[in-house]
């Protein structure tokens, strides 16, 4: 399901909840950059329990610490983009992200933030910053500890770029 920068009315979250109850093929859930909003943490638990295939997410801003069991459930998952965070940094050392996952895409992360991605940051074949709040020292600083890192996307004076690395 790609809904990606569509413009929607969303008055309940009912139709994820309705997708977590009658869907157990699901394999990309992408709502990211929309301006849905009623998502109940509850139903992304339960779209990854039910879909074992489920291997690509990218979601709006969901506070990354309420994902915890979320990412326990989705062990096929290869590819999480958005979230938010807004605790103190050392509160994400919580979060275990599954071991399949080489792409990752960090949404308004700071340097503050920066930390949850280095124990996978090996395993990272593509990291999306384009949203992130991070300084060119930051994206040095992340790209030194990606040595498997293909893809880069950044963002510079409003100007999109893709960089490949291999």
């Amino acid at each position: 399901m790609f809904l990606e920068e569509s413009s929607l009315v969303d008055d309940d979250g009912d139709w994820l909840h309705q997708l977590a109850l009658n869907n157990t093929v699901l394999e990309t859930l992408n709502f990211y950059l929309t301006d849905i909003a009623n998502v109940r943490i509850q139903d992304l638990e339960l779209i990854a329990r039910n879909c074992p295939n489920l291997s690509s997410v990218k979601i709006t801003d969901c506070e990354v610490l309420d994902l915890v069991n979320f990412f326990r459930h989705a062990s096929a998952l290869e590819e999480f983009c958005g979230g938010s965070y807004n605790e103190e940094s050392e509160k994400y050392a919580a979060i275990s992200l599954p071991a399949k996952l080489s792409r990752l895409g960090l949404t308004y992360i700071t340097k503050n933030e920066m930390p949850i991605v280095f124990p996978y940051a090996a395993l990272l074949k593509k990291l999306d910053l384009l949203y992130a709040m991070l300084d060119t020292e930051d994206h040095c600083t992340l790209i030194q500890r990606c040595p498997n890192l293909e893809v880069l996307e950044v963002s510079f004076n409003s100007r999109t770029f893709s960089l490949y690395l291999r």
